[in-house]
């Protein structure tokens, strides 16, 4: 999701990023493509503890101004337990001004059929200043089901690199979680 590592390039490209987190458990898988003219397509896979999901996602690429893209995609989620379907609506933001970047993810989940309810998310929303080849900010998350909401936020650092990045973040709130992340872009 966080595909916009490199989004003011004007040029194709596929990113791949991985996530584990600890405290609770947590996985993520993710390989998505930019092509050039503006169509995204994204696979993802979630895992926690009891919950296994696929999205499968199409959107398109927009730069409204210079540093920022915006991508609303749709995805069609599938559950590995509670026999979980329906169609997920997020949007990826990517804003890089004056050596400050926000990267976010955000999106509502609408059953179809199935045990889970449907539920939003900010999955994650992170604001990093740009030292070097380093990046240092805050990592935010938030999750609502059924009027109740648990939110996490902590600092967060990132090493960028000829391949991509590197980066970890310690949240707190209403759980504690610990992510490692690794984004390869193509």
């Amino acid at each position: 999701m966080l595909a916009l590592w490199a989004a003011p390039a004007a040029s194709a490209q596929t990113v791949f990023e991985g996530r584990y987190g600890f405290g609770p458990e947590y996985r993520f898988v993710d390989v998505s493509h930019t092509f050039v003219s503006g169509p995204y397509l994204e696979a993802l896979y979630i895992g926690v503890p009891g919950q296994n999901e696929l999205y499968l996602g199409a959107g398109f690429q927009l730069r409204p101004a210079a540093g920022v893209t915006l991508t609303p995609v749709v995805y069609a989620v599938a559950g590995g337990e509670n026999d979980q379907r329906g169609i997920s609506l997020g949007g990826l933001l990517s804003l890089q001004r004056g050596g400050w970047k926000v990267l976010a993810f955000a999106g509502h989940f609408f059953r179809a059929s199935g045990g889970v309810a449907s539920y939003s998310f900010v999955d994650a929303f992170d604001l990093t200043r740009v030292l070097g080849g380093w990046e240092l900010g805050a990592s935010a998350g938030l999750f609502q089901t059924g009027g109740q909401a648990s939110w996490l936020l902590g600092p967060s650092l990132k090493r960028n690199d000829a391949r991509g990045a590197w980066a970890f973040s310690a949240r707190f709130g209403d759980d504690e979680e610990y992510r490692l992340i690794r984004v390869l872009v193509f």
